[in-house]
């Protein structure tokens, strides 16, 4: 698998006509697959410029592919090949536009690239918001570990569950309003939640802040890769896992600070979420979607909304599992301090309060993020097989830190785990971009996404059980040595599978 040859090539056909073109493309696209060497040969149309074709392969090796493209029956393929450094005609037209002319932005100057950045990072700074509050709401209600776990658990299954149902809605009706969709669904979550009057209420409200968060990932995901003028997909994959490490860090430092000095902090906390919330709606009804990037219309039944996950091609597949079970051990080691530090902490750190707790969460967000940035040119092999070991050195740290309680070591069991999400974050998404061609992208991102989800639900739910039958000490322990024990296994296993090299584009 290591020598696996991939491309992506466009190609414009002038001296076709659009029945002529689907003829000669489908063609070419039997002779491909019938060689041995092909291991993928799709030819997709796109909806303009017309007769504008991209074409996504994947040999043995290069030069199988080369020898394929010098054949006869390949040669009008070649002739309308389109070189990276020529434009379409309309495409030079729109180059001699001044920057102000271009159509997405209707009142603001500023890029849309960046108002999406700010949207998603907003719109999940609500979703981990109520992560230092547990406490409180526990004296308010009388709730003991497993019901602060339920409610976590509630939250993520709604992500879940938004993710399996509503994962390719992006694909159906395009990105913008699906991600304006969720944006008000979060923001009228985070507003019912400073009003919750019980634990109904407050169930209510997580799970519709859930199945927010899930639409605002993947149709965020999705406009950040459409309106990047740079056409790097890696670039969007980077700001995606950033945004969504700083958003998500942002919600409990700034609740929990709130919290900590404020009056009224079950209400209080949710402030700045409420306001910023309504500015991030407004401003991406500011934004009008790439005219030539519109969704293609798809019929619609019942079957449309059955869930299905979604698989690269069998040579990719260990490589994206690896990427998926990192993201998973990444997710229990967050999801371990998001549901339950406020409740353990006390026993290792003499600080309290809400600010403690929050920052604590939000310091492995913020520091996942830095350290994202620190290693962006490490490859993703590396940077999965040292996140996953770190994730091991930090549940080893936390074991011993049930006896000596001491502040140095969770710092340091704090810093590994961050240094174990950032790597794990950014090695996954990493080869996730890699493996899934555009028209699969958004399917691949809600898988890997889905196996990140089952990572925080399941063994946060063993946890608060574990917590509640055996006491919270000897929970940790079994958790620790779990995750530990599975973050190692897929070190290995990701260390015995070959390199996959960067894809082509031409």
């Amino acid at each position: 698998m290591g020598d696996t040859y991939f491309r992506t090539t466009h190609y414009h056909f002038t001296d076709l006509d659009l029945q002529a073109q689907d003829t000669y493309t489908g063609s070419l696209a039997e002779q491909a697959r019938a060689n041995t060497a092909c291991l993928r040969f799709d030819v997709l149309r796109k909806d303009q410029p017309p007769g504008h074709w991209v074409l996504h392969e994947s040999w043995q090796d290069a030069q199988s592919c080369k020898d394929f493209h010098a054949s006869a029956p390949a040669q009008t393929l070649q002739q309308a090949r389109v070189e990276h450094h020529l434009n379409h005609p309309s495409q030079a037209a729109d180059a001699d536009k001044p920057a102000t002319a271009r159509p997405p932005c209707k009142k603001s100057k500023w890029d849309p690239y960046v108002w999406i950045s700010i949207a998603m990072c907003i719109g999940v700074m609500g979703t981990a918001l109520a992560s230092p509050l547990y406490p409180l709401y526990q004296d308010r209600w009388d709730l003991n570990a497993s019901h602060i776990t339920q409610l976590y658990v509630a939250y993520m299954a709604s992500g879940l569950t938004g993710l399996l149902f509503l994962g390719r809605l992006s694909d159906m009706k395009g990105f913008m309003p699906v991600l304006r969709t969720g944006l008000i669904l979060v923001t009228s979550g985070v507003t019912l939640s400073a009003f919750a009057w019980d634990v109904g209420s407050f169930l209510f409200s997580r799970i519709m802040i859930g199945m927010a968060s899930s639409m605002i990932v993947t149709s965020a995901s999705i406009g950040l890769g459409q309106f990047n003028r740079g056409g790097d997909v890696q670039r969007a994959a980077a700001t995606t896992s950033l945004m969504l490490a700083f958003g998500f860090g942002l919600g409990p430092v700034v609740g929990g600070l709130i919290a900590q000095w404020i009056p009224n902090p079950l209400f209080s906390s949710y402030i700045p979420s409420m306001i910023l919330g309504v500015l991030a709606i407004y401003a991406l009804f500011q934004i009008r979607p790439i005219a030539s990037k519109q969704p293609v219309p798809q019929k619609n039944s019942w079957r449309t909304w059955m869930p299905r996950l979604t698989l690269p091609a069998t040579h990719l597949r260990r490589p994206y599992l690896i990427g998926c079970l990192s993201a998973c051990c990444a997710f229990a080691m967050f999801s371990l301090f998001a549901s339950l530090a406020p409740s353990f902490m006390a026993q290792m750190v003499p600080w309290h309060g809400p600010a403690t707790s929050g920052f604590s969460i939000g310091i492995i967000l913020f520091l996942s993020s830095g350290f994202q940035l620190l290693i962006r040119r490490w490859p993703a092999k590396r940077s999965v097989i040292v996140g996953l070991l770190s994730f091991t050195l930090a549940c080893i740290a936390l074991l011993i830190n049930l006896w000596a309680s001491s502040s140095l070591l969770f710092i340091v069991c704090v810093l590994l785990t961050a240094f174990g999400h950032g790597l794990c974050m950014y090695g996954g998404m990493s080869i996730v971009q890699r493996v899934s061609p555009p028209h699969q992208r958004a399917g691949l991102t809600s898988t890997y996404l889905i196996t990140g989800y089952l990572g925080a639900i399941l063994p946060i739910l063993g946890l608060g059980w574990l917590a509640d039958h055996l006491g919270l000490d000897q929970g940790l322990m079994i958790f620790c040595s779990l995750v530990a024990t599975a973050a190692l296994t897929v070190a290995v296993i990701a260390y015995l599978t070959p390199v996959l090299h960067k894809p082509t584009s031409a």
